[in-house]
């Protein structure tokens, strides 16, 4: 089962960015290790953690070729990474605590982190602000460290860039480590993680087509997927919804099957609060006198639904928009092994799409039509990987 990859560019603004960089120049191979450190540091808390809308991921990002969307990192290598978080509001503070975590574990790194709105953390301990502190002069000041927030001080560095900042951090560490207030109010938001990120997920039973449980059975975390394509629907989602080519083969015929889901309550929420009718299609639903049968027909209805129109709208997304360079491009990544067989829509294989983006977006392949141009650079490309 292959989901092909959005091609939306667009940040969302409900989107959180964080970056991660060591304390002075490191080599490629040091920043690998490092990288493989910090995951097997947090897989114990994300492993079966089901995110709203997209995981917590990490990116290595080296000059001359940085992939971190940060201007200003772009000279210095270190790990970086991004998500939306939709209406789960308790993914972003779980990212919070997972780069605690990895401050306290890693004691030596420098953490940025901040979402659409801007240094949300000083917004969350607004009240226990120095007076000089605002958004205006807020720029490259504020960071974790050994599992604490730090505010570069402006009498030390009144205009400071990232680099003066890193390196004030690596020096002069307990001159800007925040008030004690500031600290509680932050700490009182994550005390109760990764608990709370436990209970945060709900186990519910559905009726789906057998198709569909196969995928999710394979790929839990494509559930996320499943009810973005529902909840966000539109016209052109309804029209998929409609034919249900991919997942239901045999119409109304295909077999429903009763299996087990793990998704967040936001999600749940969202599947639960709206009215939806069936396609014609779609096999009959058990009669309403069976409540809990009906339930779990009626939910999986809408995921299964879900599924076929994130599918076809992200199938759609591959080829238009992007000509016929583009898909070139990725036929050949596919054909090098570049994604290593991996699933759609999981962590690791949104990292290597993001990757082959950045790559394929700094390159005039998009401004040449020769389909030829395409497969060198995807050798190319590939190549160069396999060199790092």
């Amino acid at each position: 089962m292959e989901f092909p990859p959005s091609s939306s560019s667009t940040v969302s603004h409900d989107t959180v960015f964080y970056t991660i960089y060591p304390n002075s120049s490191i080599t490629t191979n040091t920043l690998q290790s490092l990288h493989l450190q910090i995951l097997q540091t947090i897989s114990p808390f994300i492993t079966d953690y089901i995110w709203q809308h997209q995981p917590f991921t990490l990116s290595l990002s080296i000059p001359p070729n940085p992939t971190c969307l940060c201007p200003s990192s772009s000279n210095i290598p270190h790990l970086h990474g991004h998500f939306r978080y939709g209406d789960n509001l308790d993914d972003e503070w779980f990212a919070v605590f997972l780069l605690f975590h990895i401050s306290i574990h890693f004691p030596s790194l420098s953490i940025r982190l901040w979402d659409s709105d801007g240094e949300f953390l000083l917004i969350e301990a607004a009240f226990h602000l120095p007076r000089w502190l605002n958004p205006d002069s807020s720029d490259n000041r504020l960071f974790l460290r050994n599992g604490k927030i730090h505010i570069i001080p402006c009498k030390r560095l009144p205009s400071p860039s990232l680099i003066d900042s890193l390196n004030f951090l690596t020096n002069s560490e307990s001159e800007s480590q925040a008030s004690d207030p500031v600290q509680t109010v932050i700490m009182n938001r994550i005390k109760d993680y990764p608990d709370r990120a436990r209970k945060n997920m709900h186990s519910v039973r559905v009726r789906v087509p057998v198709s569909v449980a196969k995928v999710l059975k394979h790929e839990p975390c494509l559930i996320s997927l499943a009810v973005e394509g529902f909840y966000d629907r539109d016209i052109d989602g309804m029209k998929f919804a409609a034919k249900m080519e991919r997942f239901l083969e045999k119409g109304r015929e295909e077999e429903l099957v009763c299996v087990s889901l793990k998704m967040s309550r936001a999600m749940y929420a969202q599947l639960v609060q709206q009215t939806f009718r069936a396609p014609k299609v779609y096999p009959e639903l058990p009669c309403r006198d069976r409540k809990e049968e009906y339930a779990e027909a009626e939910l999986g209805l809408k995921i299964s639904c879900g599924m076929e129109m994130m599918y076809q709208q992200r199938k759609c997304d591959g080829v238009e928009g992007k000509g016929s360079t583009w898909e070139a491009f990725l036929q050949s990544l596919e054909k090098s092994g570049y994604f290593q067989g991996l699933l759609p829509g999981s962590s690791e294989y949104q990292r290597l799409m993001q990757n082959a983006q950045e790559y394929y977006r700094n390159t005039s392949l998009h401004s040449k039509a020769g389909v030829d141009t395409a497969a060198k650079a995807s050798k190319r490309f590939t190549r160069g990987l396999v060199e790092k």
